[in-house]
């Protein structure tokens, strides 16, 4: 008897083939994927490389995105599957093969599928595994080895992970089968046919959704504003999406249905009848191909950009080949490090070039609070309040502040903020004991922000003051205003706890600023050369001696222009690799569904056609109606996608500011350019998807 199942499974799959082989090639195609991502994150290869750890890391999360998708996507094509076999089922039910005989040919049938797909897909990722690896080495600029290997525990999570979601799947499947009376079994193709209803007001509900998304994407000014309200603004464009496409799409029809000039032609009459009649059922597959399809292009988009833009960022962060940062105080004993530092390097054989030399002082909330005065729990603070601010003197200004020849007084601030003007709000500044005359700047040079020195997102605010001497007080009287204010909240902490007023806590308290200096020089076009150097400079104890170490009292960090370049090749190379078969994977889904679609609908319509003709209909005239059918359902869900892409562009380009990512040119020229060769993708799954309903309504398909 377990043989006639086993033959009765391999026969219904073999039988629905059409349906059946591009789920199980699907399934195939997302183990392989799985696979590969998974391989590739734990990679000793990707993991002794320069940025090959950060990578490792974003492929690891995005093997957990990876597994996440399949089982959303296996489960929801499998219900085209179900939907089509239910017929069949009833059919055994009639015939005398009891449920529980039904479920056992449905777990035969699961089993089969499951060790199909695995065999297929782990091959495919295990042949295809090394070529990947390259392709993630050549991202890093490393070397290539050829020495091929096959991850078993990648292989056993894959056939864990898929074992669990094909389970689940099988679950369904006979929670539909027991929960199904025979006579619904067999008319179950026909579920759902009944003429739709005006849904005004779940139409209008669903532009209210979208407009309310769309205007949060193009209003969001702060970057880190952006990533905070991001998934809340993509819940709703999901949520009007599927209002829209499955409501607003009949309302829609109906409009165009009341426009005689266009419904009564033979073409229009027959595809827009057939579209309302069937909108409210298959509108969710429509809505499903916008959301996958603006998926693509927002993975495909925000990845190839950033890498794309590395060494426009790189020059962005780091203009020098060596970038020196280090505290100071009002002593500037800076002034006598990077002299020493330029004896070095020339004693080294090497010039040190195009040299620029930053000195300000940083401050955050606490010195907007505790220094300033400035209320800090006004409404939506957490974005709006500077989270960090730099008071810089003239003298060390950007050269394009000094040519706008600002006149300041030792008791003038010229000051500019990008956002909220907490500072600029009021009619003088106060730091501590000390006030200043606002000068208020609209705007800074976009040369400021591309230094790495005055480096700044939308929450940077920059306080010019006269000279170095001016400065100092500033500092002197940060830090006298600041100390007894930690001391009594030190006190007060250690009452509270009740710890001894004598022992030493390490209580950090209120933030207090030192005076910051940055120093960069180029070295040479030779990286071993500038590594060098850099190797060097990174001991400043031995190289500047103890004593004068101690006797400065500076705290130094060192990087090299290179060190930032393989970091980010690391990070953004591993984005756009996960993005790369994200974004495939996600294309190839809503092909699918595409297919599914037409095919169902295909059995559904072929009837209906077959009354047209016998009424008179030609062929030709039932060719151009399915034509325009097929045509106006299809790329549907192509312009919406646009055009979420459109308004979604803003909020998407603030993002990538986070990541140090500020060419929006180039960021707007590549979403050009992947819409362009999606929209290409598309119209060839259309052609493709198009032929299956033409010939199963057509009479050639089965």
């Amino acid at each position: 008897m377990a043989g006639l199942y086993s033959k009765l499974a391999a026969t219904g799959i073999r039988k629905n083939g059409r349906s059946y082989i591009p789920y199980i090639l699907t399934s195939s195609l997302m183990v392989m994927v799985f696979y590969i991502v998974t391989f590739l994150s734990g990679s000793s290869m990707l993991q002794g490389m320069v940025g090959g750890t950060m990578m490792s890391i974003v492929l690891g999360m995005g093997s957990i995105v990876m597994g996440i998708f399949s089982a959303i996507f296996l489960f929801y094509t499998n219900s085209f599957l179900i939907k089509r076999r239910k017929k069949e089922f009833g059919l055994y039910n009639i015939l005398g093969l009891g449920k529980g005989q039904i479920a056992k040919i449905l777990v035969q049938e699961t089993v089969l599928i499951y060790l199909i797909s695995e065999v297929l897909g782990l091959g495919m990722g295990i042949l295809f595994s090394k070529l990947a690896e390259m392709l993630a080495v050549k991202m890093l600029r490393g070397g290539i080895t050829y020495t091929f290997t096959v991850d078993i525990v990648s292989v056993i999570a894959s056939l864990i992970l898929f074992a669990v979601i094909f389970v689940l799947i099988l679950v369904n499947s006979l929670r539909q089968l027991f929960f199904s009376r025979p006579i619904e079994l067999l008319r179950s193709e026909n579920t759902g046919e009944r003429p739709p209803r005006t849904n005004i007001p779940m139409a209008v509900f669903g532009i209210l959704l979208l407009g309310t998304a769309y205007f949060i994407a193009v209003t969001i000014k702060d970057p880190a504003a952006a990533i905070a309200v991001f998934w809340f603004a993509v819940i709703l464009v999901i949520l009007a999406t599927y209002l829209l496409f499955i409501v607003g799409s009949v309302v829609l029809c109906r409009i165009l249905q009341k426009k005689k000039d266009y419904y009564y032609k033979t073409k229009n009459f027959v595809s827009l009848s057939q579209m309302a009649f069937r909108m409210r059922r298959n509108g969710a597959g429509l809505a499903s191909i916008c959301i996958l399809s603006t998926m693509v292009l927002v993975t495909l988009s925000s990845t190839v950009s950033l890498y794309a833009a590395i060494p426009d960022m790189v020059g962005t962060q780091y203009p020098h080949d060596i970038t020196m940062v280090f505290r100071d105080d009002e002593r500037f004993v800076s002034d006598k490090f990077i002299e020493k530092t330029n004896e070095h390097v020339t004693a080294l054989g090497y010039e040190p070039k195009n040299g620029s030399v930053a000195r300000y002082v940083s401050f955050n909330e606490d010195t907007l609070k505790y220094v300033m005065g400035i209320d800090t729990s006004l409404p939506d603070s957490e974005f709006g309040i500077p989270a960090e601010g730099r008071i810089i003197p003239l003298d060390d200004a950007d050269e394009n502040i000094k040519a706008l020849n600002l006149q300041l007084g030792e008791n003038d601030a010229a000051i500019y903020e990008p956002n909220e003007k907490r500072i600029t709000a009021n009619p003088t500044l106060k730091y501590g004991g000390m006030e200043f005359n606002i000068i208020t700047l609209d705007t800074v040079p976009e040369s400021i922000k591309d230094k790495n020195v005055y480096r700044t997102n939308e929450d940077f605010a920059f306080i010019y003051v006269r000279d170095r001497d001016v400065l100092t007080k500033m500092y002197k009287e940060q830090y006298d205003v600041l100390t007894p204010i930690n001391e009594e909240m030190e006190k007060e902490y250690k009452k509270e706890h009740g710890i001894p007023e004598d022992e030493d806590i390490g209580y950090g308290g209120v933030f207090i600023s030192d005076i910051y200096v940055t120093y960069g020089f180029d070295v040479s076009e030779d990286i071993n050369e500038v590594n060098r150097v850099y190797d060097q400079l990174s001991n400043p104890w031995g190289v500047f001696g103890m004593d004068f170490m101690e006797e400065a009292n500076i705290s130094l960090n060192i990087d090299t222009k290179a060190t930032l370049v393989e970091n980010y090749y690391g990070l953004y190379g591993g984005l756009l690799f996960l993005g790369i078969l994200l974004g495939s994977v996600f294309a190839l889904s809503a092909a699918l569904i595409m297919y599914y679609k037409q095919i169902s609908e295909g059995f559904e319509d072929a009837a209906r056609f077959e009354i047209l003709r016998k009424v008179g209909m030609t062929q030709r005239e039932i060719k151009s109606a399915i034509n325009s059918q097929v045509l106006k359902v299809f790329f549907l869900p192509l312009a919406a996608a646009g055009v979420h892409m459109m308004f979604a562009f803003p909020m998407i380009a603030k993002m990538l500011n986070l990541f140090d990512m500020y060419n929006v040119p180039l960021l707007a020229l590549v979403t050009l350019l992947c819409y362009a060769v999606f929209a290409v993708m598309y119209v060839l799954f259309y052609k493709a998807t198009s032929r299956s309903y033409l010939g199963i309504v057509s009479g050639n398909g089965k």
